[in-house]
């Protein structure tokens, strides 16, 4: 049965959860593959070890991709929510283009694709900050 990142909690610890989203982060080391997964109520850590015979397809995701995955949930204080899905079996059900911003744009490309940048998370952050102050 698909669940919610949200509904992910102490009472979900071990217990084999499939979830479906889209990946808002991807981390890679040689060794270990980290997804941020992004579904309508919030975000959930999923990890793919070397030795998962889905380490290769999840290394090769990219930003908003989307897929199902299942794994057994853990508790780790490192994970943004302080949970991390050990990922058993990964579906990808579309894989996104490369993110078309990178480091050393030209001003120009830039401009066009400002819509991108404007949702980023560091905007979101900084628009976040400025309506706190003119709330004040």
């Amino acid at each position: 049965m698909v669940i919610k990142t949200s509904d992910i909690n102490d009472s979900t610890i071990g217990k084999i959860v499939e979830l479906r989203g889209w990946v808002y982060r991807h981390r890679a080391s040689k060794s270990v593959v980290f997804i941020v997964l992004r579904d309508a109520t919030g975000i959930v850590q999923c990890t793919f070890k070397d030795t998962s015979k889905h380490f290769k397809d999840a290394e090769s995701l990219l930003i908003e991709s989307s897929v199902e995955l299942a794994g057994v949930v853990k508790k780790d204080e490192r994970a943004p929510t302080g949970y991390e899905v050990e990922g058993d079996a990964l579906k990808i059900l579309h894989k996104s283009e490369p993110f078309p911003i990178t480091k050393d744009q030209s001003t120009e490309l830039l401009l066009d694709l400002r819509h991108l940048w404007i949702r980023s998370r560091r905007q979101t952050a900084t628009r976040n900050r400025s309506s706190r102050h003119r709330s004040a």
